[in-house]
């Protein structure tokens, strides 16, 4: 990662400084998002957070077993599996923990408290860890979108989208590790870690993993291609043979985890892997796709329907025109963007400051000189990864956004917020290295202050 630039001559300061900027930021994030929890009525309930309690009320009886008859049964039976292919099992088993059910008041404000615990507790080991690695102000810039823009929005809600967006930020994280240096402990890590945030919520996890094993292929295709027959073979951190022992270790770990739900969803829907939005995001509008989720429920349901007949991406595409795929596509663009506009300015503001660094480097600094003054030598591989998945991503939300909700796209708000800064970073220390005028170290401080305090007032702005 960047080095953090510059490094204060008063490093108990600079200490000081962030353990009181973390303070404000977390103070604030609670105090929007307590009065939001305290004041989340039964009455007032989405119906995914009534299926959640549901799920949480089957989950119950799981968690007291019987090991009279049987021991293995019972024992896997308290390990998150349950869905009802809308859900994922997770959340509600970790809330089975928490309550029963029968007080829903206390249940929903001991839970959201929960929630904010968890999401405070994240924020501020995130902020640690950018701030030995980041500038003061990229540090806090991060922590600062992800908590207003990420965390707070979904936090009072009864689901796992919160749970959802910490573990989708360490799944990130570890791809990216791995796309730098691809040690086997990071495969099974990425495993493990999209298992866990697949159990949370399904439908950016799979992109993003198949994406990072499509990109780490080529890499490895490329680096069995240039060991063979490259006259002077440079030396990597990467290394192309552990990438297919680490794709089976992926695999391994993903289904160790995660395979109780993938037997459960087996064994009541007749496919390992079934959600309703995989289904039903191929229809043309909502009420088709809340009819065909409502009628659907169990394996009998699906079996009635023809394989040819049921919504699938081959019959869709194959029907529809490409001009037609690419208006509900903008159409979806609009309906995802407009109510994240706030987060999206910031971000676009930082992809800018991005590209000049990236200019200037080039046009304006001196040529590196040496392997320290260059960038890293997988960073290719890294914005190649970085940018196939974001758009697989992106796509998805969009062509779900007519006929689904997609609160979930925000879960993609600190990942970007993160891979800018990391970019940032490494520019500008790049550009140090090569000893570059000290006015470009001061203008990217400066410029990285603006865009924290823009973010802030922004949101300040929001919540008035």
């Amino acid at each position: 990662m960047a080095v953090a630039l510059p490094i204060h001559r008063l490093p108990w300061l600079r200490s000081l400084a962030v353990v009181v900027s973390l303070g404000i930021i977390l103070g604030l994030f609670a105090a929007r998002a307590v009065p939001q929890i305290q004041h989340r009525s039964p009455e007032r309930l989405t119906q995914v957070e009534m299926q959640n309690l549901e799920l949480m009320s089957m989950t119950q009886a799981d968690l007291d077993p019987d090991f009279t008859l049987s021991f293995s049964e019972p024992l896997r039976r308290m390990i998150p599996h349950r869905t009802d292919g809308l859900v994922q099992p997770l959340w509600p088993w970790m809330a089975a923990w928490m309550g029963d059910g029968t007080d829903l008041v206390n249940v929903m404000q001991g839970t959201g408290l929960f929630r904010l615990g968890m999401a405070g507790g994240f924020l501020l080991l995130l902020g640690i860890i950018c701030a030995r690695l980041f500038s003061l102000p990229a540090a806090l810039w991060v922590v600062l979108m992800g908590a207003i823009h990420g965390l707070l929005p979904v936090l009072p809600y009864f689901t796992g989208e919160s749970l959802h967006q910490i573990t989708l930020v360490i799944l990130w994280l570890a791809c990216l590790q791995a796309m730098r240096q691809n040690s086997l402990w990071v495969y099974a890590a990425i495993g493990g870690i999209g298992a866990v945030a697949w159990l949370s919520e399904a439908r950016l996890v799979l992109p993003i993993i198949l994406v990072f094993l499509i990109v780490a292929t080529l890499r490895a295709v490329w680096g069995w291609a240039a060991a063979h027959f490259a006259v002077q073979p440079r030396r990597s951190l990467w290394l192309w043979r552990n990438h297919w022992l680490g794709s089976l270790m992926l695999v391994a770990s993903f289904l160790v985890v995660a395979g109780p739900r993938l037997s459960d969803a087996h064994e009541r829907f007749g496919d390992a892997f079934f959600t309703h939005a995989d289904h039903a995001r191929w229809l043309s509008d909502a009420k088709s796709a809340q009819d065909w989720m409502e009628s659907h429920r169990d394996a009998e349901s699906l079996r009635r329907v023809p394989v040819l007949d049921r919504p699938s991406m081959t019959n869709t595409l194959s029907s529809e025109s490409l001009p037609h795929i690419l208006e509900r596509l903008r159409r979806g663009a609009w309906l995802l963007t407009r109510p994240m506009a706030d987060a999206l300015r910031p971000l676009a503001g930082m992809l800018a400051v991005v590209l000049l660094l990236a200019v200037l480097l080039q046009t304006g600094v001196a040529a590196a000189s040496h392997a320290g003054q260059k960038l890293h030598p997988e960073t290719a591989t890294v914005v190649l990864f970085t940018c196939a998945a974001l758009l697989s991503c992106l796509i998805t939300a969009c062509w779900d956004a007519q006929v689904l909700p997609v609160r979930y796209a925000r879960a993609l708000i600190l990942p970007i917020a993160l891979s800018l800064a990391w970019a940032a970073e490494a520019l500008i220390s790049r550009a140090r290295r090569r000893g570059s005028r000290r006015l470009l170290i001061q203008g990217y401080q400066a410029l990285m202050w603006l865009i924290l305090v823009w973010t802030a007032l922004s949101a300040r702005l929001q919540e008035v």
